[in-house]
């Protein structure tokens, strides 16, 4: 029997597409417009996901830039994508020349590192 919970993306699916995005070297990745930095939080909250602090619903849009070759390979046999598909999550993978990352919009601190010039 199908549980409605199986059929919502979590933090740790959106976590995973995004390791396996980082892994085939994206340079650049936005869910839903928020741009992803290292200090990116990205936590469940329901039926919602908080990135960066900022609520964003389904359907989650996640961009990335990199090479076209190896992004692709995230629809690979046993890739992520093939498990959530088999999960009956609706999954659309789609390849541009024209994808625009927003800049981050919030304030990077950076605690241990120190400017040398």
């Amino acid at each position: 029997m199908l549980n409605s919970s199986d059929l919502l993306i979590h933090d740790g699916d959106i976590l995973s597409i995004i390791n396996e995005l980082k892994n085939a070297g994206a340079e650049a990745i936005s869910i839903n417009d928020q741009r992803l930095v290292p200090t990116s939080s990205i936590v469940c909250g329901g039926n919602i996901i908080e990135i960066n602090g900022e609520k964003v619903g389904a359907p989650f849009i996640i961009k990335a830039i990199g090479l076209p070759e190896l992004l692709a390979g995230l629809s690979r046999p046993g890739g992520y994508l093939q498990i959530l598909k088999d999960d009956t999550i609706e999954v659309d993978l789609k390849m541009s020349n024209k994808i625009t990352i927003p800049k981050y919009s919030g304030v990077l601190t950076y605690k241990y590192m120190e400017n040398t010039k």
